[in-house]
């Protein structure tokens, strides 16, 4: 799965920005999902009195409203961006308004000094209002995605990878010779490979008859919370040891 995040100040472009990324990568064959980040601290969807806002009140920490035209999930709680992440299972996951992570960014600015505030090696386009005006921005492209909206997402097939172990990146490791915000940089430019990183070299495999499918670390970690659940009621179970499922059809 791949994730960026779209990112700058409010009448940005952002939303606009999304809408026409989403809409392209749809018509492409990509699945598609996306997060909206809001900034008013008081926001809830639910409704004070409603039949989910009483199973919250009784103390319920998921609660799935059911319809004819939508299933909704309320999680009565903030969750970190890896933690929502683990809630998908799609091509590409669109974020916005999220700056604190080290996944790929495109920035959205109405000015020059809009994008000198903000602009970082993560940042690898620039779009929103400001693409009316220039078409790069000190090396970086700056793309209108209401007039070429196809341009924006070439980039974003060709810069975009498989998101990294850890979204918000790890203060000690080192493993691959820098730091994670650094190594994203790296990758985005094209002077390191994603599987350069320790934590992307996964101890997991899945078989299929007898071709092997690629397993990422994240997904190695979901199975691994799984397995904990599953064995966790057996006695004399080492989960140390290496771990074979074979299912027969």
């Amino acid at each position: 799965m791949k994730a960026f995040s779209v990112f700058g100040v409010t009448q940005s472009g952002k939303t606009t920005t999304i809408e026409n990324i989403i809409a392209e990568l749809k018509e492409r064959g990509y699945s598609v999902g996306s997060v909206k980040n809001i900034h008013y601290e008081d926001f809830i969807l639910d409704v004070a009195g409603s039949n989910t806002w009483r199973h919250k009140q009784a103390g319920s920490e998921m609660i799935v409203a059911r319809g004819f035209k939508e299933t909704d999930i309320l999680i009565p709680r903030h969750l970190g961006i890896d933690k929502i992440l683990r809630y998908f299972d799609h091509d590409y996951v669109v974020i916005e308004g999220v700056a604190d992570t080290i996944l790929p960014k495109i920035l959205c600015a109405g000015s020059a000094e809009e994008i000198d505030e903000r602009l970082n090696d993560l940042v690898f386009a620039i779009s929103g209002r400001i693409s009316n005006q220039t078409s790069a921005y000190h090396g970086v492209p700056v793309i209108n995605t209401l007039s070429d909206a196809g341009k924006l997402v070439d980039l974003i097939e060709e810069k975009v990878t498989d998101i990294m172990p850890f979204v918000n990146g790890l203060e000690q490791c080192g493993a691959c010779g820098s730091n994670c915000k650094d190594f994203v940089a790296k990758v985005l430019k094209g002077e390191a490979a994603r599987e350069e990183c320790a934590f992307v070299k996964s101890g997991a495999a899945v078989v299929i008859g007898q071709t092997e499918i690629a397993v990422d670390s994240l997904l190695q970690a979901k199975l691994e919370a799984f397995l904990e659940v599953l064995f966790s009621k057996l006695h004399n179970c080492d989960l140390s040891e290496q771990i074979k499922i074979s299912i027969r059809k």
